[in-house]
């Protein structure tokens, strides 16, 4: 160990004594870590704008677990008289499977009649559960949401939209605490929504009370954190259906936008492997600039590691101080490329969020982006010191100290 550290002493003196070469050597190297660090950032958060554009556009995260209503015998579709029914217990069951990869809803949706005092009005009745409210774009202006209490207790409390709570009474925020009337069963307003784009005349009201108002099934709606997780997801679902029911997942129909969510990984892989690709010719550049410069180093100092040979160093001391010289040399391009790369990323980024439009692109840095840097620098100073160092160790003492 005691070599080791000083051949990096002897490595960082030689540095300082030809600060031109080194320049020269770390120069390429800079260049090549820079550019890395630029592309696996801007990378990465393209990749992390992209997912949320996705995300917040489309249904690509959803997944959607329903009973089959229709079986095929002979061509002839026959409908299913005893479907099998989710209970709210199986339902939260599932919820805890799947908890840290994805939110669950229970819900379905019906044309229905509200009434409150003489006026009548049309709506969409909606059951759901306490996480309900985070697969709307939207949010509460008055009061509370369905909680799993309520779901689980069956309580006759209703949300409301605001375009059947104004409809109902201009000023919707009285309406919190009044009773209502849905199919003739009274409900006890809890909260009225602030609204949306997508938002209509909606109430929605406890998954467990709508199975009692609806002879509809409701359907499992579960949203992926993550859209690369859906088929593991699914893949759980599967297995919970088959050993929590007599009829197997072979009854259900679980929809998911699987092929999209391929295709989706399927890019980004592409994106990287070409970012890479680049990436890896810039580090070459690097890795070759270092290896030139070694050699002319060992063209120099032929007669110094003459002498050293004559004085008792053997040929692992050559190759290993040459080694130590290039590691040493990748490693401060590499420190210094990284500043580079960093200070680039934040000039380029506020460019290019004033040329488009798709929001607040940023970049991102993770650990793996830093490991990289390290991997880079011990990668290029082995690989491209190798040769040089072995040319040195080859040299005679005589013809080494014989050379001019």
């Amino acid at each position: 160990m005691s070599q080791f550290f000083k051949s990096i002493s002897i490595a960082l003196h030689n540095i300082r004594a030809n600060p031109l070469h080194t320049f020269l050597s770390t120069l390429g190297i800079i260049i090549g870590v820079a550019a890395m660090v630029g592309i696996l950032a801007l990378g990465d958060g393209l990749e992390q704008t992209g997912r949320e554009q996705i995300a917040n556009t489309t249904s690509l995260n959803f997944i959607t677990v329903n009973s089959k209503r229709v079986k095929v015998v002979d061509d002839i579709r026959i409908q299913i008289k005893d479907r099998p029914v989710f209970t709210i217990e199986k339902i939260q069951e599932l919820r805890s499977l799947i908890q840290d990869k994805a939110l669950l809803d229970y819900t379905g949706s019906r044309a229905a009649e509200i009434t409150y005092k003489d006026s009548v009005s049309g709506m969409y009745l909606q059951g759901t559960m306490e996480q309900g409210l985070l697969f709307l774009a939207d949010s509460l202006a008055f009061g509370r949401y369905i909680s799993e209490e309520d779901v689980i207790n069956s309580a006759k409390v209703v949300v409301l939209s605001p375009e059947i709570a104004e409809k109902l009474l201009p000023s919707s925020k009285e309406l919190v605490g009044k009773m209502i009337e849905i199919e003739d069963v009274e409900f006890r307003i809890v909260g009225i929504l602030k609204g949306s784009p997508q938002s209509t005349q909606k109430v929605f009201i406890p998954t467990s009370v709508y199975t009692e108002l609806s002879e509809e099934y409701p359907n499992i709606v579960l949203k992926a954190a993550k859209a690369e997780q859906i088929p593991e997801i699914e893949n759980e679902i599967t297995e919970w259906l088959d050993g929590n029911f007599k009829e197997t997942s072979d009854a259900f129909i679980i929809s998911t936008n699987r092929a999209r969510v391929e295709q989706f990984s399927q890019g980004i892989l592409l994106f990287k492997l070409i970012m890479g690709a680049i990436t890896g010719i810039s580090v070459l550049v690097g890795g070759i600039g270092v290896m030139n410069v070694l050699l002319i180093s060992v063209t120099e100092r032929t007669k110094e590691i003459g002498i050293r040979k004559a004085t008792g160093a053997k040929k692992k001391d050559i190759v290993l101080q040459f080694m130590a010289e290039s590691v040493t040399i990748s490693f401060v391009g590499c420190i210094i490329g990284w500043i580079v790369g960093i200070a680039g990323i934040f000039i380029f980024v506020p460019i290019v969020n004033s040329f488009t439009e798709i929001g607040e692109y940023r970049a991102a840095i993770g650990t793996g982006t830093v490991l990289s840097i390290l991997v880079i620098a011990l990668f290029v100073g082995i690989v491209f010191g190798t040769y040089p160092a072995w040319r040195a160790a080859q040299l005679t003492p005589v013809e080494a100290i014989r050379h001019e």
